[in-house]
């Protein structure tokens, strides 16, 4: 049951991609701006303009090109960045393990940061933890990813010095991932705490009443066992439709923490692409988000039924 809905949401993800394949071809080459004048600048006369479209085969009709980008993308290749000449699949692959670290710690750390944090103040209902767990919370939520990023990147690197102001870890030396890793990951996924901490915390805040929780008590369950393991895991079902919403929301946030950190990563690719009317570039760059959100999707789905026994995969 289970491995046939995966198979049909596979199939669903790859006609979803070819939308988005499509959609985005079109998109892009109706937004205006030539492409060859940007690159070309001041030195943009017509001979020389002809013969860099002709390069990049911008003079051929849109449907010759949309075929050749479907006959390429048919065999895993994504193109050449009409800029750099590199192999669009090489130029992602060189910086997604970067973006992968960023937003893999991020989540990690909202996740159980707020998961704790939320079943801390449950227990502890209007107690001073709660209260400032709750003030904390709504402080995460209503500062903007950028403004925490520069906050965290002025107080823990510029003025304390215990991080450095920019940079990325280099790959395979992992004593330099924390020490370049922890600000990012701090101001991507402090808003994710916020937001988890206060939904496990009314989650359970209400639990802790029904009245399974009080037959519970009345058979003589400790109050530990009640707390862990009923009441947090009727909780982890919303926490895990949270936490998709806030993977695909943290998307768009790596563009902001990979500029402001100086790192390399899909962010910064996708943002030159745009910047530069890159076509196949930015094409790729959207493909891949694009299949990063319907990966999540599916695993959110499989999820719902381990935590959820009413779940059916019908």
């Amino acid at each position: 049951m289970l491995l046939r809905y995966i198979i049909r949401r596979v199939f669903i993800g790859i006609l979803t991609l070819f939308l988005v394949a499509t959609a985005a071809f079109f998109f892009l080459r109706a937004v205006p701006g030539d492409p060859v004048e940007i690159w070309l600048g001041d030195y943009a006369t017509p001979q020389l303009h002809e013969q860099v479209t002709a390069k990049w085969g911008l003079d051929r009709p849109l449907y010759e090109q949309y075929l050749i980008f479907l006959s390429q993308l048919v065999r895993g290749d994504l193109g050449t960045s009409l800029r750099s000449g590199m192999p669009v699949k090489e130029m992602i692959w060189k910086v997604y393990p970067y973006t992968i670290r960023l937003m893999v710690g991020s989540i990690l750390i909202g996740v159980f940061l707020g998961a704790l944090l939320g079943v801390c103040a449950a227990v502890r209902q209007n107690s001073v933890l709660d209260i400032v767990v709750m003030s904390w919370s709504f402080l995460f939520i209503s500062t903007p990813s950028f403004v925490l990023a520069y906050l965290l990147l002025w107080a823990l690197a510029t003025e304390a010095r215990f991080f450095p102001i920019i940079g990325a870890e280099k790959p395979g030396q992992y004593l330099t991932y924390l020490p370049h890793l922890m600000l990012p990951w701090m101001a991507l996924g402090l808003r994710t705490t916020g937001i988890i901490s206060r939904m496990v915390r009314s989650s359970m805040v209400e639990i802790l009443y029904t009245d399974y929780i009080r037959t519970a008590r009345s058979k003589g369950v400790s109050e530990k066992r009640i707390r862990y393991k009923h009441a947090l895991r009727n909780t982890l079902t919303g926490v895990v439709g949270l936490i998709n919403v806030e993977i695909i929301i943290m998307l768009g946030g790596v563009v902001i923490a990979e500029a402001v950190f100086s790192r390399p990563g899909l962010g910064q690719v996708y943002f030159m692409a745009v910047s530069a009317r890159d076509y196949p570039l930015t094409q790729g760059c959207i493909l891949v988000i694009a299949a990063m959100v319907i990966l999540v999707n599916l695993i959110t789905d499989v999820l719902y039924g381990m935590f959820d026994p009413r779940v059916r995969y019908d």
